[in-house]
């Protein structure tokens, strides 16, 4: 996310707690579901690998530190699930220069197995995820957009952006909210730079694309 607004630092750094609060996600089974909540609960704290900076592409992550207790019951944690080796796979998306979508990987291989597989394939893989987000994403980009995933919007922004989509002026903004013309101002500046957005038009126009305004 944009580094200026500080409220959407948590999910630029993906902190754990933070991502717990996703209300959308796709998943192959609903065993890898409850895995994702256990290890963001109790792991991701304290792992280095979800910390560490990742590239657009694929990041294979290097396991549990075995010589630390909570790497030791994380192991555990992934021979409950059989699970030897994982790491996510980062395809951008159209909306917005910042946001990518990740696709998580496990497998059952040990990691240079895994490796070694999937490295010959890579521009294959690729090209296949961009088409399956590109599809995907024109379906649910309302729904699974981090702003709205993660609800990152108070409702008093919300409103200004929905009384600015219906041809309110600041002013009339402000009186309704009693907020003043330079707070609603305030608003809509972070909105169009969250967006980047070069005017009011063009910022209601990619708010109704991402089911804002819906």
């Amino acid at each position: 996310m944009t580094p200026s607004l500080h409220q959407f630092k948590k999910l630029r750094r993906r902190l754990p707690k933070e991502m717990l609060k996703a209300r959308y996600s796709i998943h192959s089974s609903a065993s890898i579901l409850e895995y994702r909540r256990r290890y963001l609960e109790h792991f991701a704290a304290v792992d280095e690998d979800y910390f560490r900076k990742q590239v657009v592409g694929l990041n294979l992550f290097r396991g549990p530190n075995l010589d630390t207790p909570k790497g030791q019951q994380m192991q555990r944690l992934m021979d409950e699930y059989g699970l030897r080796s994982w790491g996510v796979w980062r395809v951008p998306v159209k909306y917005h220069p910042d946001w990518y979508v990740v696709f998580v990987i496990f497998s059952k291989l040990e990691r240079e197995l895994l490796n070694e597989r999937l490295m010959p394939n890579l521009d294959e893989i690729d090209h296949q995820l961009l088409l399956y987000t590109s599809l995907f994403n024109d379906h649910c980009i309302a729904q699974i957009n981090p702003i709205t995933n993660f609800s990152c919007l108070s409702d008093k922004a919300l409103r200004v952006l929905k009384m600015t989509a219906a041809g309110r002026s600041s002013d009339e903004i402000g009186a309704e909210l009693q907020m003043s013309e330079n707070g609603v101002n305030y608003h809509l500046d972070r909105f169009k730079e969250l967006f980047h957005a070069r005017n009011r038009a063009q910022l209601i126009s990619l708010s109704h694309t991402l089911g804002l305004l819906n």
